[in-house]
């Protein structure tokens, strides 16, 4: 016998298995919500590594004893690692949201400790920014930080939050609560 094998019922006729309950609309946001928080990270870094002089003069005032070569390498392994990073965060966001359509809780948790982590970054960026100014944290870090690092910010914790808002709703907390022990069943066979 190979692969899954049919359920049959008393008098041998198969049996057609149960549909998997739906998620609600408002958790089939809430996933879309949480692909699109990264891919507007992506851009951000897209548009951040376009400009590679600027990468590469911090690179070199961080490092000032670096070669052009070594600097070239540096940026070019910078820009690589960031869109790993990306991907991976893709990766790790659509799995989790893919489980909360499962009615996964731990997931959903998972996913809400990360957009909390989201919205602090971006209430940091925002006081920092304003209170300290870009002048004092480029002096300091030999970072720049502009405006468009405030907007992303702001914009990925808003999406982040609405993600968070359409989880908890009251029909996705009731398809997690009476799903939550719904997991598909092996098929019984009748010899």
């Amino acid at each position: 016998m190979t692969g899954v094998e049919q359920q049959v019922d008393a008098f041998g006729r198969p049996v057609k298995q149960p549909e998997p309950p739906q998620p609600p609309r408002a958790l089939q946001i809430a996933r879309w919500l949480w692909v699109a928080s990264v891919l507007v990270g992506v851009v951000q870094a897209f548009i951040q590594l376009l400009d590679r002089e600027r990468l590469i003069g911090e690179l070199r005032q961080l490092q000032p004893e670096m070669t052009q070569t070594d600097l070239d390498a540096a940026a070019n392994s910078g820009i690589m690692f960031t869109f790993m990073f990306k991907a991976l965060t893709l990766m790790v966001y659509v799995l989790l949201s893919r489980r909360v359509l499962e009615a996964r809780n731990w997931a959903r948790v998972t996913l809400t400790v990360f957009g909390a982590f989201g919205v602090l970054n971006a209430v940091i960026t925002v006081l920092t920014v304003s209170l300290v100014g870009p002048e004092l944290i480029e002096q300091l870090t030999g970072m720049a930080v502009g405006g468009s690092d405030v907007v992303f910010a702001v914009l990925v914790a808003a999406v982040e939050v609405a993600a968070i808002v359409h989880m908890y709703r009251p029909e996705s907390n009731r398809f997690i609560r009476e799903n939550r022990g719904h997991r598909p069943q092996p098929p019984r066979t009748v010899l």
